[in-house]
């Protein structure tokens, strides 16, 4: 069972090798949300990590990631920029 939704509103939702294709274009930028050791050991070329400050029961299902701090200092300062963002390491 994916976690991935399958449309999300306002977004385009992409493959992995869909997002790796644009992004070696120049088309967009691939944001990483994911654990220091995970992003150490794989990540897509030329990502970039967001460090994400979360409780430690952050894994729980019902977690609301209204509680998560993020560092959003490396994404694009346009907005209109697109961005795939990431999460554990399924690329």
């Amino acid at each position: 069972m994916s976690l991935t939704p399958e449309t999300l509103e306002g977004a385009v939702v992409v493959s992995p090798q869909e997002a790796l294709k644009i992004q070696s274009e120049g088309g967009m930028l691939i944001a990483a949300f994911t654990h220091m050791t995970d992003w150490n050991m794989r990540r897509a070329y030329g990502s970039v990590h967001i460090t994400m400050d979360v409780p430690k029961d952050h894994k729980r299902p019902d977690f609301d990631l209204a509680q998560a701090e993020f560092d959003v200092e490396a994404l694009p300062k346009d907005k209109d920029f697109p961005i795939v963002f990431y999460c554990a390491d399924n690329l």
